[in-house]
């Protein structure tokens, strides 16, 4: 149980589930030519659930001081797991996560692709000893990593063959996952700004560089209220253009994600304690998972004009 906590796995059954929704409602119906056979894409998905876990491990690591103040509670590293043990669990996920996508980006001949593994592992580790510390740049980074664990299967699977299919068949497919991925990337980011209103007290204390810091946790927590309701409107717009003509999609597209994000969006605007900006961070991930589950409603036309 101690282990399931250190790697957060919650976060990592999200990222499998997110990358087998991709594959099952967009990436498998559209019919074309797949690049990996079925054990290719299983130990793609495990190498990226593993890196996922291995920068929940090192976050942990880096965070211990942090962490005693923002939540004592759930320490992990030097309470229930020494250093020593946790950064070999770490090394362990990390170089496992690594050979497993070097087996997979051979096995596709495409042995470039193992890069990203090499990349996304370094820029992990990076984003925990250094790079979350600095203003706005962690927050970005980590959400951009979010958004690519979505396009991950969508790029393994057509460009190793791009040139067996037009371009016209691979935009129809590859279009809504980036479309997805920049939903993730964007839900996880608004996210991280009210973790950062949340660990106002720990991120002062440990040196850190948020915007809840630099603007204060008020405002940096009504200028997300903002830009969520902007997306919001946004969202609204796609509704009306894109989704009228499907009732099902309709309602799924404003109860299950426009309405938690106002929800979030408004009480954004007077939240004041940790606990509510827990609350509504909670929210924030259960809406993310609404939207990986919107694949399955997603009909191939929806945005053909967009």
């Amino acid at each position: 149980m101690t282990f399931l906590k250190l790697i957060r796995w919650p976060n990592v059954l999200m990222t499998i589930v997110a990358q087998v929704v991709v594959y099952q409602a967009l990436i498998e119906p559209s019919g074309l030519l797949l690049a990996m056979e079925t054990w290719e894409l299983v130990l793609l998905i495990l190498s990226t659930a593993l890196l996922t876990a291995s920068g929940n491990v090192i976050n942990d690591i880096q965070d211990i001081a942090v962490d005693k103040i923002n939540k004592p509670d759930k320490v992990i590293v030097g309470k229930k797991m020494t250093y020593k043990s946790a950064f070999s669990i770490y090394m362990a996920l990390t170089i496992t996560a690594v050979v497993m996508g070097f087996i997979v980006a051979n096995a596709i001949d495409k042995p470039i692709l193992a890069s990203v593994f090499i990349i996304v592992s370094f820029t992990l580790y990076s984003y925990a000893t250094t790079l979350k510390s600095i203003l706005l740049v962690g927050n970005i980074l980590i959400s951009l990593l979010v958004g690519l664990s979505v396009l991950i299967v969508g790029v393994f699977e057509f460009y190793p063959i791009a040139e067996m299919h037009s371009p016209a068949q691979l935009a129809a497919v590859m279009k809504p996952i980036l479309y997805f991925s920049f939903g993730a990337f964007l839900i996880n980011l608004y996210r991280e700004w009210i973790k950062d209103c949340e660990d106002v007290n720990g991120d002062r204390l440990g040196g850190r560089n948020s915007m809840a810091l630099v603007l204060g946790r008020q405002r940096a927590a009504r200028l997300t209220s903002v830009l969520i309701m902007l997306t919001v409107v946004v969202m609204g717009y796609l509704a009306v253009v894109y989704f009228a003509a499907d009732q099902v999609t309709l309602l799924y597209w404003i109860f299950l994600l426009m309405a938690p994000l106002s929800i979030v969006g408004i009480q954004l605007w007077a939240a004041d304690s940790p606990a509510k900006f827990h609350k509504l961070s909670l929210i924030m991930k259960i809406t993310m998972l609404l939207g990986v589950l919107f694949m399955f409603f997603y009909q191939a036309d929806s945005f053909s004009d967009f």
